[in-house]
C-alpha cells in the first residue's frame, strides 16, 4: 500500500436501522476515506438472522470483521446505538489488537449507561414503545410504516435491550481523539451528554453541533462528510481536493436517504445482494 493515504471509516448504524444507511456516503467521499458499513444481525444483508439483544455475542460477531479489515489507518463512526458499538469496538481493538483508531466519532448519544428499570422500553407493547420513543423524538424511520415495521421493530427492540443492560467498563478509555456530535434540535441528547464523552478518552474531545433533530445524519449528510474530510484526509489528499473544488454537493431538493428502505426492497442505493457475512470490503467509487 505504498503511497496510499486513505483511511477506512467503519460506520455503525443507529437503533433499528441497517448499515446500508451509510452506502451513499461512499459515493461522495470516494477512495480517500473508505466507507465501510458494519452490518448487524437481522437486518440489511443479514435478513435471515435474528437481531441480537446482548452486547457480548454481538461484539463477538462484528469485532473480528473490523479487525480483519484493518488494512490501513482507520476511524469509527456510530450514531445512537451505533455510538455505543463504535466506542466498545475502539476500546477492545486497543486492548485485544493494540490498534488505535485515528478518531472515534460518537453521534446522537451521550456516554451509555444502564437506565433505571422504570425507563426500560424494549419489552413494552409496540404502541407504548413507539409512544415513549416519540416523546423523545427517537422513532426510527420505518417504524410507523405497516409494511416496514415487521423488519424494523425486532431490530429496534434488540438494540434497545443492549442499551438497557449495558454497563460501561471504566477501563475502556480510548487513546484516540473523540468527536461527539449532536443535532441542534435533538430533544434526547444535549450538550452535557456530549461533553460526558470526555471521561472516555485520554486524548482530546471535540463537540460538534449539527443542524437537525436526532436523525440529523439523514438530513445533514454533507455537514458530516465535510467533517470526515477535514479530519481524516491526509494533507496531500486535502490539497488535491481543495484544488478540485472539494466534495461534490448534493443537488438542491434531493430527498434524504431512508434507512428503512434498505437492501432487499429495491432501493438503488442498497441493491439486493446474496446473503454474505459482511458488506463489501471497500464501498468506494
Amino acid at each position: 500500500m505504498n503511497g496510499d493515504t486513505s483511511v477506512r471509516l467503519f460506520c455503525l448504524p443507529f437503533e433499528g436501522a441497517s448499515a446500508g444507511v451509510y452506502l451513499p456516503w461512499a459515493e461522495a467521499l470516494g477512495t480517500s476515506v473508505v466507507v465501510t458499513p458494519v452490518e448487524l444481525p437481522g437486518r440489511g444483508r443479514h435478513p435471515r438472522g435474528r437481531p441480537c439483544g446482548r452486547l457480548e455475542p454481538l461484539l463477538a460477531e462484528i469485532i473480528p470483521y473490523v479487525a480483519r479489515m484493518r488494512d490501513r489507518p482507520f476511524a469509527l463512526y456510530g450514531h445512537g446505538f451505533g455510538a455505543l458499538l463504535a466506542y466498545e469496538i475502539a476500546a477492545r481493538l486497543e486492548w485485544e489488537y493494540d490498534a488505535v483508531a485515528e478518531r472515534l466519532y460518537v453521534s446522537g448519544a451521550g456516554v451509555p449507561y444502564r437506565p433505571a428499570p422504570e425507563h426500560a422500553v424494549s419489552q413494552l407493547p409496540d404502541a407504548e414503545l413507539l409512544r415513549r420513543l416519540g416523546r423523545r423524538g427517537r422513532i426510527p424511520p420505518g417504524a410507523l410504516d405497516p409494511s416496514r415495521a415487521p423488519r424494523v421493530l425486532p431490530a429496534l427492540r434488540a438494540d434497545l435491550a443492549v442499551l438497557e443492560s449495558y454497563r460501561r467498563d471504566p477501563r475502556h478509555v480510548v487513546h484516540c481523539p473523540v468527536t461527539a456530535m449532536g443535532g441542534s434540535e435533538d430533544r434526547s441528547v444535549g450538550g452535557a451528554d456530549l461533553a460526558g464523552w470526555r471521561r472516555c478518552t485520554r486524548r482530546s474531545l471535540r463537540v460538534d453541533t449539527i443542524p437537525g433533530d436526532h436523525y440529523f445524519p439523514l438530513t445533514a449528510r454533507w455537514e458530516l462528510l465535510d467533517t470526515f474530510s477535514r479530519d481524516l484526509m491526509r494533507p496531500r489528499v486535502r490539497a488535491s481536493r481543495a484544488a478540485g473544488g472539494g466534495l461534490p454537493r448534493v443537488p438542491a431538493g434531493s430527498p434524504p436517504y431512508d434507512p428503512a428502505v434498505g437492501p432487499g426492497t429495491g432501493n438503488k442505493s442498497c441493491p439486493v445482494f446474496p446473503t454474505s457475512p459482511s458488506w463489501p470490503a471497500e464501498v468506494t467509487v
